[in-house]
């Protein structure tokens, strides 16, 4: 009978923690499966979809202009960065937008540009362009980045003719001129303010550098400009900085601010 009772008392606390985790766990599945049932069965997350082609964010607020687009605007490496307009409005775009104009929008086209208008300068910034198909290009808000100025092959090219208008950029500086038969000539912001005199609208003026010349158009960065071929002088190319004091002059080793000289 000792025995037997020892061995039953050694087996109680085992048997009594068996029944209290079963009751737990029966405790706890009821739990579960209570809760379960009090939620709705077509609760879930939903993820908010963007058409294809819409973008992410509206962009009706923004001023709708109209035009008919009378030539591109290109870079000096023959990359998209706009067009002009009948009215001589010129809309500037994004490389990203540029690059997807085509089969979009042509010289001729009359289309549709979403965007914000320059104050006192026919300048547009196009965050949506929309062709006569209906098709339409807009901006991503996702700049790439640009880890090597645009290289330039062939050589250079001269061109000639009476200056139509000034060449804007996107932020609306002065950066060169288009001619009437136009081709684009790009300066620096800075060389455009030196020789502001040759760049009025209804002059003559030759430009000699590097460019494109195909189907799209005609462009240039130019590194001579003159009214005349025989008079043409030398211009900065791009926005290189001023160059420094000559050497052996007092101001040649010193190191401080940039300086103009």
């Amino acid at each position: 009978m000792r025995r037997q009772f020892l061995i039953f008392v050694t087996l109680l606390p085992f048997s009594v923690a068996m029944v209290s985790t079963t009751s737990y766990a029966a405790v706890s599945g009821k739990s579960s499966s209570s809760h379960a049932a009090s939620q709705p069965a077509n609760q879930t997350a939903k993820t908010p979809k963007v058409e294809a082609g819409h973008g992410v964010y509206d962009l009706t607020p923004l001023h709708l202009f109209t035009g008919k687009v009378i030539q591109f605007l290109l870079s000096p490496g023959g990359a998209v960065i706009g067009f002009i307009l009948e009215g001589g409005d010129q809309v500037f775009v994004t490389p990203e937008e540029g690059y997807a104009f085509a089969g979009v929008i042509k010289p001729g086209d009359v289309v549709q540009v979403r965007g914000l208008k320059g104050g006192n300068i026919p300048v547009i910034r196009a965050f949506e362009v929309i062709g006569p198909n209906g098709r339409s290009v807009r901006d991503t808000f996702i700049t790439m980045p640009q880890y090597s100025p645009e290289i330039i092959a062939g050589p250079d090219l001269i061109l000639h003719g009476e200056i139509w208008m000034p060449l804007y950029t996107m932020d609306g500086r002065i950066a060169g001129v288009i001619l009437k038969n136009h081709a684009v000539i790009h300066l620096s912001p800075g060389e455009a303010v030196r020789v502001a005199n040759m760049l009025k609208p209804g002059k003559m003026l030759y430009a000699m550098g590097a460019g494109c010349n195909g189907a799209m158009g005609t462009a240039i960065s130019a590194r001579e400009l003159g009214p005349t071929l025989d008079t043409m002088i030398p211009i900065v190319v791009g926005n290189a900085p001023p160059p420094g004091p000559p050497a052996g002059s007092n101001a040649y080793d010193v190191i401080g601010p940039p300086t103009t000289y």
